[in-house]
């Protein structure tokens, strides 16, 4: 076990679905991430939107030095995830494994922080669950702890239900539950025939 938080401990390879609704709070609450990990000496892959990490960057300066700075790394989540292209699955996948590869070939404990974010197209709820399943494998497989954000006014109620059978916590703005769909596969039958 190894703390998310200053008030949460979750296990060290952990996939977390994060659901918010307040900019502030998530703000928070990415520094709070940040601020565990470089307590614990752990590097910090911050995949993001640009106005998001711009404000959340003038509080990593004030908070942290020029040393522990050079553990937060920072990643364009538009270019990331294809925003002007369709969202890919696989390679999408790829390069999040090609990015975190020099870390691992250095034995440094990292843990992720995505904001995930798409340009709209057809069939994206499809592609969305595809590839957290498949990430879901990769955190497992890795050992990292990885938090998959999402703005909850971009997602149906639909596709929060699944989100939550491919990660093992989901958190909002104020609460962090173990998700009671993790790992319940989805069927294509109606519940009640």
């Amino acid at each position: 076990m190894i703390p998310l938080t200053k008030f949460l401990e979750v296990s060290s390879a952990s996939h977390i679905l994060y659901v918010f609704e307040d900019k502030r709070y998530y703000i928070e609450n990415l520094i709070s991430y940040i601020k565990a990990g470089i307590e614990r000496d752990h590097h910090l892959l911050i995949i993001e939107n640009p106005t998001i990490y711009n404000e959340a960057e003038r509080m990593i300066s004030e908070l942290f030095s020029n040393e522990q700075q050079k553990r937060i790394h920072y990643v364009d989540n538009r270019s990331f995830y294809g925003y002007h292209r369709d969202f890919h699955v696989h390679s999408i996948v790829e390069h999040f494994d090609k990015i975190l590869e020099p870390f691992f070939k250095d034995n440094n404990i990292i843990r992720t922080w995505a904001h995930v974010e798409w340009k709209k197209q057809d069939g994206i709820s499809s592609k969305i669950e595809e590839f957290e399943n498949l990430a879901d494998c990769s955190v497992d497989e890795m050992g990292i702890m990885s938090v998959c954000a999402y703005t909850a006014s971009d997602i149906t109620a639909s596709l929060q239900n699944t989100l939550m059978r491919s990660h093992e916590y989901l958190m909002t703005d104020k609460e962090f539950v173990r998700s009671t769909f993790y790992g319940i596969p989805l069927h294509n039958k109606p519940f009640m025939s």
